[in-house]
């Protein structure tokens, strides 16, 4: 191939991935598929496009072939983080949680100071119910990016099963702060726990004082 046919080609590469990218911003996952599909006719051994692809294939619930492309994508280059964090992603919503922190994990080990991904290895963590080592992970991610609300929310969640009902409070409050512009079913839910955790705190309170006596 030539150099002019070379340039064309990268140029209707880009021109394609720009258009599917914009589509996926909006929302429009299935459109947006289209263009990606039509970039890898062009290009079919590029990891970023495979892994790109392998997220709106998950948007629209098609989870099977989402897997495909990330496997894809870390076939063609096993050092790409995006595409280990993503599949992470869609093995956590799987329910595959042990798979889900090994990909975590091979993510973490190539960009170690991604916060989401360090969100989402707490969060894997304490769906199975391994509470000390999730908020382990939670206060990786905060120290990282302190304006994490998720994070905050799974610290929270972490000291509460814990034992620890003030430091719940505190992280939920503060989740709450950062997400205080968005009316979300997780931010009732917050406040709602902190109701609960403040009533906690008073009886573990009252049977310290009492045992003091």
């Amino acid at each position: 191939m030539d150099e002019n046919n070379s340039d064309k080609k990268s140029d209707n590469i880009s021109i394609l991935l720009e258009k599917g990218n914009k589509l996926f911003n909006n929302g429009d996952y299935k459109s947006a598929l289209l263009y990606f599909d039509e970039a890898l006719i062009l290009d079919p051994k590029n990891s970023k496009i495979w892994d790109n692809r392998g997220v709106a294939l998950s948007r629209i619930g098609l989870q099977d072939e989402a897997l495909e492309s990330y496997h894809m994508a870390l076939d063609l280059e096993p050092d790409n983080s995006q595409a280990w964090s993503n599949l992470g992603v869609l093995y956590a919503a799987q329910g595959r949680f042990e798979e889900a922190i090994n990909c975590f994990e091979q993510s973490l080990d190539l960009v170690p100071d991604n916060d989401e991904v360090w969100n989402n290895h707490g969060t894997a963590l304490f769906s199975l119910e391994k509470h000390e080592e999730a908020l382990k992970s939670f206060n990786h991610a905060l120290n990282l990016n302190p304006d994490n609300a998720q994070a905050w929310a799974g610290k929270g969640s972490a000291h509460n099963f814990l034992g620890e009902y003030k430091k719940a409070i505190e992280s939920l409050e503060t989740f709450i702060k950062l997400a205080s512009t968005d009316l979300s079913p997780q931010v009732e839910e917050a406040w709602a726990l902190i109701f609960e955790l403040k009533m906690k705190a008073n009886v573990s309170e009252t049977e310290e004082d009492e045992g003091k006596k």
